[in-house]
Formats: structure tokens, sequence, C-alpha cells
């Protein structure tokens, strides 16, 4: 089931923000955004990336996350560069991943 729910308020006091949250299974996808962005290309952005996760983790979880939190850190930095999502196609967010795999696997 997919829920989100939009509210303002403020994070400092300073500046009014949306959260934006999106449910995919046990996972919850939290964004803090300006009220005046687009709401639905932000339900966008957490789609993709979840789809992309997915594709990494071969249907991620929670676990897979905790566990590899570098991981995900690294694909949402692919996707993501100084708040301007810069990314959205898979295969171009998980091949330095991929090259990383493999030159960690030849290490080890």
């Amino acid at each position: 089931a997919v829920v989100s729910t939009q509210s303002t308020g403020t994070m400092d006091g300073s500046e009014e923000v949306r959260i934006i949250f999106r449910q995919y299974a046990s996972l919850f996808f939290v964004l803090g955004v300006s009220p005046d962005d687009n709401v639905m290309a932000h339900f966008a952005f957490i789609h993709n990336l979840v789809e992309t996760l997915n594709s990494y983790f071969r249907n991620v979880c929670e676990l897979d996350l905790m566990h590899n939190v570098d991981r995900a850190h690294m694909i949402l930095d692919e996707i993501v560069v100084n708040g301007f999502i810069t990314e959205s196609n898979r295969s171009r967010v998980l091949a330095p991943i991929a090259i990383l795999d493999k030159t960690v696997d030849k290490v080890s």
C-alpha cells in the first residue's frame, strides 16, 4: 500500500517545509521539500530510488539497507548531487557500483 501525507511546518523556524513520505512494503521514504515543489516529481524520485535499490539488492528490505548502508548511500549519491536529481537511468546509476563490487571481489 502507498501512504503519502503532505503537511507544512518549519524545521528551524525560518523556512516552511513540506513533508512527503511513501511506504514500500516495510520501508518508509521521507522527504522534506519546499512547499512550492512538485509533489508528483518527488513521488517519482522515491519510486525511481526504490526501483534502483531493488535492482541492486534483488528486492530490497530494511536488512539490506542496514547491512549495506555504504552501498545505499552510493546509490543515492549517484542519483542526487548537491540537492538536485542528476541521474535517473538505473543502469547508469548502478554501473560505478558494479565496477567497485568487481574490484572488491578481486581484492578479497
